[in-house]
């Protein structure tokens, strides 16, 4: 058994080492498209994106065989366009460095197969690429310099961080296909939305671009074009998003290079419409995956809480359980089966119903339960009868209700079994 899953396991690291290597090569011939003429570096490097999440949901052992995969498809697409090879080597070799880095940072305080699935760790990981990003590009930069090349030593913010944001959701969607879980459920209508959100965005960035001084069809579909993401968010689903965000970026900055879309203006250069697109790109990302990783957290505690309520009413169920809701006007709604009240009689309909049950002594008590109650519960034992000359010991809890239901009381009536009081 065991020999089957190695050459299986292997199969499928072969089979994803592959794909990674045409995807890889794909996006570096795309942006290798557009370069800054004063640093000799690409606008957009998606590559990147890929590395970077292969290197922080994977143990360092397994880097070298992607480390060295990467650094050649940089080259080689380097080569391809016309690059001097020791610029090819200073852009490939210190940009898989600082990736490294970056990582290894990452995985320090994560550890490894760590989706971010917070806000707060979304934000941790762009800060950290974003301030390597800005390393990366001033010590290329330099470099180059000192090597004779005319290159503005200066850094652009702007220009590098959209950079490193732009292929952000590719680095999500990596480290969320290495860290899925198999035996997660999944609604499969979001895949649904995935298809027709991937659908109008098509339609939007493959139509011509707008005549210049008309309002555009694109320029309103631009607004609304925020809301899609936000809708696949809902989702909780980060695989699924990411990966909408990740054809997206490519798609609209491809669009753009090939004179397509809002973005491709002929009253600016090629370079001043690709950086454009990538801010946008980032503007669409950024919101939409902090907003999903909010929900998500909140959908995973909501099922844990399910499951814990499922329990508590399956063991309830076993015993003399009662709840109701009280209205300001002291009418009593009961969750149950009106007859099973106190295993006889009819359920009391008002709260002074209910006080005629309870034990003369207890009633002042209850009271003052009920005129102190809180949005934190609060219990008290008394004795209710039991219909058959004897009282009962039970414990009611109160809690009072806010938002829609602001002013209604929520209690519960526990019988504690086999205590008797006279």
């Amino acid at each position: 058994m065991l020999r089957n899953k190695i050459p299986m396991k292997m199969k499928k690291i072969v089979i994803f080492w592959f794909i990674f290597t045409l995807v890889n090569f794909a996006l570096a011939l795309l942006s290798l498209q557009v370069r800054d003429v004063w640093s000799l570096s690409s606008l957009v490097w998606f590559p990147a994106g890929l590395l970077q999440g292969i290197f922080c949901a994977r143990a360092p052992r397994y880097w070298p065989v992607w480390l060295i995969t990467g650094a050649l498809i940089a080259l080689t697409a380097s080569q391809w366009y016309g690059r001097p090879v020791n610029v090819s080597l200073i852009f490939s070799c210190i940009n898989v460095m600082m990736l490294v880095v970056t990582a290894l940072i990452w995985q320090f305080f994560y550890g490894v197969m760590r989706a971010p699935k917070r806000a707060r760790e979304i934000i941790s990981l762009t800060v950290l690429c974003s301030l390597s990003g800005i390393i990366e590009r001033f010590t290329a930069k330099w470099i180059l310099h000192l090597s004779g090349y005319p290159t503005d030593i200066s850094v652009s913010l702007p220009i590098v961080v959209g950079s490193v944001l732009s292929y952000l959701p590719f680095t999500l969607f990596v480290i969320s296909c290495i860290t899925y879980e198999k035996n997660r459920v999944e609604n499969w209508k979001i895949y649904g939305l995935w298809l027709v959100a991937l659908f109008a965005m098509t339609a939007l960035f493959i139509s011509p671009p707008p005549e210049t001084g008309k309002i555009h069809w694109q320029g309103i579909a631009l607004l609304f074009s925020f809301s899609l993401p936000m809708l696949l968010a809902l989702s909780g689903n980060l695989l699924v998003l990411s990966s909408f965000l990740s054809l997206c970026t490519v798609g609209i900055v491809s669009a753009t290079i090939f004179g397509l879309g809002p973005f491709s203006s002929p009253l600016t250069n090629l370079q001043q419409n690709v950086q454009i697109a990538a801010w946008y790109s980032t503007a669409l990302t950024l919101p939409a995956l902090l907003y999903c990783s909010y929900l998500s957290n909140i959908i995973n505690a909501l099922h844990q809480r399910k499951a814990r309520l499922l329990l508590m009413r399956a063991m309830l169920d076993q015993e003399q359980v009662n709840c109701f809701r009280l209205n300001a006007n002291g009418h009593l709604y009961w969750h149950h089966n009106g007859s099973a009240w106190m295993r006889c009689g009819k359920a009391p309909a008002s709260w002074s119903q209910l006080m005629a049950w309870v034990h003369q002594e207890d009633r002042h008590k209850i009271e003052q339960l009920k005129n102190s109650v809180s949005q934190i519960p609060q219990t008290l034992k008394v004795r209710i009868a039991d219909g058959k000359g004897e009282f009962n010991l039970v414990i009611i809890a109160l809690i009072v209700h806010v938002g829609e239901d602001a002013g209604f009381i929520e209690g519960t009536i526990r019988e504690i079994v086999n205590i008797k009081s006279k």
